[in-house]
């Protein structure tokens, strides 16, 4: 198992530098962004050329990036180029917006995984019947539906004609790592509802399918065979043989499910105006503040990958066959 382990880890460890790479070069194409940020479009030559020499921007890609990954080391971003935060440290620009987007897209991908298994479930159970039919159908139309388009949907539907629910989340300056999530089921929980189910119904789709067909893979083995010839009820059969066997690929499609609810998360929060990480995204880019969304981009790109490494450890301590693979 610790060598699964650190297997894992390893792979993790790869990723996120070959990321942090792209993500240093990629800005690196434009020469001056930054500058042009923090001293306007009406910047001469001159004035960008003084900046860069005086910030280390005119030094060679392989001497900066190696600067790059030293202050990343020391968890050191940056500073923003903002005009709202100029010269505040990034991570600190980006740390009140984390358990936001972090406790929306947790209670999103909760809510996916219960409501999928319960649907996958009962089609695997009742295959090919009416009900299977109709939520393949309604399934298959949220899977393949743009998580903008089911947003506008719902906000036309339950915020302008029934007037039902909000249709935008109220800025919170309020800080904590809790205190979203008493928001979200406290304090103003009716405004919490469309993202919600817009994220729930971005992840709903794929991870029903695959509980359908784990289900119906299981309940074609050998062993289930024998309980049933041993003269076990289908509901003793269904929880206590198949359903754990059920699962293992669930546990490995909800780590690689968050890069999906992130991305959504993008979309979803500047639609509701919810002030998440999917909203300071799209506000640094139209600010240019490049350090910010460099730092955005690592940090997701962890958070995903931590998720996928839990995910990983997970399937292998419900799963022996996983381990035994591990140490080849």
């Amino acid at each position: 198992m610790l060598r699964y382990t650190a297997k894992r880890f390893g792979q993790g460890f790869i990723v996120t530098a070959i990321v942090a790479f792209f993500t240093f070069w990629l800005p690196s194409l434009e020469p001056g962004t930054i500058a042009k940020a923090v001293l306007g479009n009406h910047s001469t030559p001159l004035e960008v050329k003084l900046f860069n020499h005086e910030h280390g921007l005119d030094q060679g890609f392989w001497v900066q990036f190696l600067t790059y990954l030293n202050h990343l080391i020391h968890l050191d971003f940056g500073v923003s180029v903002s005009p709202q935060t100029m010269d505040v440290p990034a991570l600190d620009v980006i740390v009140p917006y984390i358990p936001r987007t972090l406790w929306l897209v947790l209670v999103s991908l909760l809510i996916s995984v219960v409501l999928s298994i319960i649907i996958g479930m009962y089609q695997g159970m009742r295959r090919n019947s009416a009900f299977d039919h109709a939520m393949t159908f309604v399934v298959f139309l949220a899977y393949s539906m743009p998580a903008f388009v089911f947003s506008l949907f719902t906000i036309i539907l339950f915020g302008l004609t029934l007037h039902w629910l909000p249709v935008s989340v109220d800025s919170q300056d309020a800080t904590g790592f809790f205190y979203p999530l008493l928001n979200m089921f406290w304090y103003h929980p009716a405004q919490f509802v469309l993202p919600v189910a817009t994220l729930v119904v971005l992840g709903l789709g794929g991870l029903t399918r695959f509980m359908r067909g784990s289900i119906l893979d299981t309940m074609v083995q050998d062993y289930i065979r024998t309980a049933r010839a041993k003269g076990c009820s289908p509901r003793r059969v269904l929880f206590r043989h198949a359903f754990r066997n059920a699962l293992t690929p669930i546990v490995t499609i909800m780590g690689l499910s968050l890069p999906g609810l992130f991305g959504g998360a993008l979309i979803t929060e500047q639609i509701f105006n919810y002030p998440g990480l999917g909203w300071l995204t799209v506000y640094a880019t139209n600010s240019r503040d490049v350090p910010v969304v460099m730092a955005l981009t690592l940090i997701v790109t962890v958070v995903t990958i931590l998720g996928n490494f839990l995910a990983d450890i997970s399937l292998a301590l419900v799963d022996p066959r996983i381990r035994m693979l591990g140490k080849r």
